[in-house]
Parts: C-alpha cells; structure tokens; sequence
C-alpha cells in the first residue's frame, strides 16, 4: 500500500520564482522520500522539449501518482500534453509566496482539470510543510488502494439473507465504482470442497487451535466440521484467486463458517457474513488500508450514560483483534446452538466504522470514527464500544435520514481521509459523520 510518487515541476520563464523552482523541486522531493519512494528526474515543464524530456523519462519510471511542483505561474498546456502520456491522479502543490503567481496558477489548472474531469488535489505550503506530506500520504494511501481493488477477486455463495433486501447489490457498479470483481460460487463447489477436505488434517488442526484460546465449549466434532469447511473455503480462495468470501450464513452455515472467517482474517481474507457483498468490499478496503482483521459488526445499542456505541455481530473476528487472547472462547453460535463461533471482546483503541450500500446512482459510503474502549462480553460474539465525541440521538437520527443501514465494518486507526480520497477518485458518495 506504499504509493510511488511521480515528482515534476512546471514553472514560467518570464515569472518572478523561475529560477528558484529547482531548488524548490529537489526540496520537494527530500520531503516526499520521508513518506514513499519518488520517481524524478526533477523536469520542470515549461515548453515542448521540457516536456518531450519528461515523458521520455518516466516511460521506464512508473508511478502510482503524479505530484506537480508550481513553482511559478506557468501555462497550463504543459502539464495537459504531458497527462495525455501518464494520465494518473494529479497533486497540484502551490507554495506561499507574493510574487510568484503559483496559488493563482494552481487555481487556473484546477479550473481545466476539473472541466476535463481529471483526478486532481490540491495542497498549499513550503516543502518542509508537514500536513502538506500527511495529506499527500493519505491521498497516496488512496490511489494505491484504487490501483490494487481493480485486481481483487472477491467469491459469493448463496445470494442474500432472504428479507434483507439492504444488502441487494449492483455487481457492474462495484466493479466500475471500486474495482473489485465478484465471482459467483454455486453453493454445491463449497459443498463437494468441504466433502473433499481430509479430516485427519482438519483434527490435527482443532487441536493446534484449540493450544491458542482461553476455553473451548463445543464438542471436539463441531470444531473438526468448522474447520472442514475453512480447509474447503481454501481450496476454493486458491482455486479462483480470492481476497475476499461473502456468505449467505443465516441460517444455513450459522456456526460453520464462523471459525473458517476467523482464521481466513489473520491471512488477509476477509470474510462478509449473511450474503452483504457491499460490506465484504467494505472489509477489504479497510482491511487494505489499516493492514489489519476487520470486525463485522450491527449497531446495536446507544448508551447514552457512557456516550457509547455496541457494535457486534456473531463471532467471526480475527484472533489478533481480541483484546486479550486468553479471553477467546470458541463456542456455538448464538440463536441456533450449533457450530462454532470465536467468542471475545474486541481490542481498545481508534476505529473508523464504514458502511457501503446503493447502486447505480445511490451507490454511497458513509464513516465515522470514535474510541473503542474495555467492555465485556456484553453480546455473544465480538463485542466492540466505541465512544463517540457526538450526541448519540444525533448520530441515530443521521444514520436514518441517509439511509445507511445496519451494518458497520470497522477497522482500526483513523483512515477517513483515505476513504474520502479513493470516494472522489472513484466518484463514490462519500458522508463522513
């Protein structure tokens, strides 16, 4: 997820600043290699053969984003012939100076990207500038996030929970708007794959798992089963490329593919519960962007006492995002008493909680972050309280007038930037609460 920054610079001849721009532009890029590789031969465009030189350059350099040094106010056809060759998401940096005219020429090339509809940032300040380098970063984190989804794969088995019609989903707009591909599984491949699994592996397994938890309350055959089908859903992530599995569970394969998601999120496949192939994207993306396990949660229960949210679902999370291992119990899924499920509290710290739902027209993704903070096991799965700075009342009432629905993935650390930078990228509604 590091991004590779293309770094030029464009400048007048005839403008105050000219020929402080390469110096600005080798200042530029020593703060820039704090935070990502950068790809430069320090060009500063200014007529044609500045920018026949450039494009020769970076035909064997590639670059994830194009950062572009204002040094001066300078014509903009320069940087337009040279996006027809490298046509990549553009930052455009305007320093602080009176004469110069690079605010207003950054302001000028803005206004021609934007009627060309070309992805486009702004950022204002000297090269040192640190916020100027946090948000390059986080728009990096974006266009590498966006690069990386056009080649993801994510499986679906089932449909959709039957009267959740929520969840329904436009697979060409999650194609077209995230890059993300589905690939429809009949149930009978899972079914012949969990057939399939050799159950010698599948009790050698039970037992080295069973070393790692602090209580196990299932009969060892529940346990031998749920991970007949981890070893089934592997065979067929190998077969078709997969980062991510959504499943209809409830109520058919409620407790059998529980410790399969577990297990499968500590090795970067995310795993989307009662068919909602939105929020499965949703848990790729954050799982991309934090490099961490992805609770999949329902907003449960406002306290407002406590200021705080219950966020849970059914027991699918991530070893490594319970807050105390020994407090991990592998149990039988609530409702139905059956199978197994990874029963914690989830781990404290900042968490971004994102829902994605829509189609072609509404298709929209909505965050907000808080503190999640100790709590018990306050539902039977993977409870998370995340503290909130807002009045709960408000947050309800937002969440229904948008629309948004039930189901929060939620990934740990603050990325809304991020989210708001890869939703303008890829002209995704984006609400930040």
């Amino acid at each position: 997820m590091t991004p590779r920054i293309g770094l030029i610079g464009i400048a007048g001849p005839l403008e105050v600043g000219f020929s402080e721009t390469p110096s600005i532009l080798q200042r530029m890029k020593n703060q820039l290699e704090t935070i990502a590789p950068v790809i430069t031969n320090l060009d500063i465009l200014y007529d044609l053969h500045t920018v026949q030189n450039a494009v020769e350059f970076f035909a064997n350099h590639d670059f994830d984003l194009l950062c572009v040094g204002v040094g001066t106010w300078s014509e903009d056809h320069h940087l337009l012939d040279f996006l027809e060759y490298y046509n990549r998401p553009v930052v455009l940096w305007a320093l602080p100076a009176v004469e110069t005219g690079s605010l207003c020429g950054v302001q000028q090339i803005c206004c021609v990207l934007k009627e060309l509809e070309k992805p486009y940032f702004f950022v204002y300040g000297e090269p040192e500038d640190v916020k100027v380098h946090q948000k390059i970063r986080e728009i990096g984190m974006a266009v590498t996030l966006r690069n990386h989804l056009r080649h993801s794969r994510i499986g679906v088995i089932g449909g959709r929970v039957k009267g959740m019609t929520e969840i329904a989903y436009d697979e060409l707009e999650i194609k077209a708007r995230t890059g993300v591909r589905i690939v429809n599984l009949d149930e009978d491949e899972l079914i012949e794959s969990v057939k399939n699994t050799d159950q010698l592996t599948a009790s050698k397994l039970w037992t080295a798992i069973g070393e790692k938890v602090g209580k196990i309350t299932v009969h060892n055959q529940a346990g031998i089963e749920a991970l007949s089908y981890y070893l089934g859903l592997k065979k067929l992530i190998d077969e078709y490329g997969l980062e991510g599995i959504c499943i209809k569970c409830y109520p058919r394969y409620m407790g059998k593919i529980c410790l399969a998601y577990s297990l499968l999120a500590e090795e970067g496949i995310v795993g989307g519960c009662e068919g909602d192939v939105n929020n499965t994207v949703t848990m790729k993306i954050l799982f991309n962007l934090t490099g961490k396990p992805v609770h999949n949660t329902d907003f449960l229960y406002p306290d407002p006492i406590s200021q705080t949210i219950l966020f849970s679902h059914c027991g699918s999370g991530g070893f490594s995002i319970a807050n105390d291992p020994s407090q991990i119990q592998l149990s039988p899924v609530r409702l139905l008493n059956q199978g197994v499920c990874a029963l914690f509290p989830a781990r404290v710290g900042v968490v971004t909680l994102v829902n994605l739902v829509g189609r072609r027209g509404t298709f929209r993704m909505s965050a907000l972050t808080g503190e999640a903070i100790e709590c018990g096991m306050e539902f039977p799965g993977n409870p998370l309280k995340v503290r909130f700075q807002r009045s709960l009342e408000d947050l309800n009432e937002e969440i229904a007038s948008q629309g948004i629905g039930h189901h929060w993935m939620a990934g740990y650390g603050d990325v809304r930037k991020e989210l708001e930078y890869f939703c303008s990228l890829n002209k995704i509604q984006y609400y930040s609460m």
